[in-house]
């Protein structure tokens, strides 16, 4: 026998009821995804600041015909070096690197031993560093120097730099909107990064004044300090 199946009127209502529904929801769902529009933006922020401290490599250096030797003559020089520096200076310095090498002839062969140890300052700006470089020039040999911020200084002008980025950012998010007449936005994501620009580093003058026997000319110069603010911002 053959079964014929049965559909009722409300079977085939609720049915097409449901499919209509789903289609308005699709629909709805795809206006939304439509109306809504990703612009990805960012903005770049600077601040100059001057430099509020020096530091200073010196090295010990010594050549002799064998390594005891050398170490005695650098330890005899570090510790003449720190002798002529009073109790206040002694806490803006450390030691840097130690080394002690063989220079060899044409044959391979060792033909004396050379040696140095760093000396860093890391010295306010106020301080009076020429006389202080007068003092141990006898002793150790200038090599570099170099222009920077203290922790403090640094971290107070990142602060700033970093609120006047985000009012910049800001500011740039309600510009795009309006500008595209947006009836809302929202910022979805941002990214910060902070850059230093390389300051004005006094080495070349310095290595001048040194070589001609004189006093050293010190600038601490300035450096700019930079702040990235990128994101994404949602209009609808």
């Amino acid at each position: 026998m053959q079964i014929t199946p049965h559909v009722t009127t409300t079977n085939l209502m609720t049915s097409n009821r449901l499919s209509k529904l789903l289609v308005i929801l699709v629909f709805s769902f795809a206006g939304l995804a439509q109306a809504q529009h990703d612009i990805h933006f960012s903005i770049t922020e600077q601040l100059e600041v001057a430099n509020d401290q020096m530091i200073i490599q010196l090295a010990a250096q010594a050549q002799a015909g064998n390594t005891q030797a050398v170490s005695r003559q650098i330890n005899q020089a570090m510790q003449q070096a720190f002798q002529q520096l009073t109790a206040d200076e002694r806490n803006f310095v450390q030691t840097g690197q130690y080394s002690v090498n063989p220079r060899h002839n044409r044959d391979g062969d060792i033909i004396h031993w050379q040696g140095q140890q760093q000396l860093i300052l890391t010295l306010p700006i106020d301080a009076d560093i020429s006389e202080l470089l007068s003092r141990l020039q006898p002793y150790l040999s200038y090599q570099s120097m170099q222009a920077g911020l203290s922790h403090p200084k640094r971290q107070e002008a990142e602060n700033t730099l970093l609120e006047t980025a985000l009012k910049s950012y800001q500011a740039r998010a309600k510009l795009i909107a309006a500008s595209l007449a947006a009836n809302q936005y929202r910022i979805r994501e941002t990214h910060i990064n902070t850059q230093q620009q390389a300051g004005i580093f006094p080495q070349a003058r310095m290595a001048l004044a040194a070589s001609m026997d004189s006093a050293p000319v010190i600038e601490a110069g300035n450096q700019t300090l930079s702040i990235s603010v990128n994101g994404t911002l949602v209009i609808e």
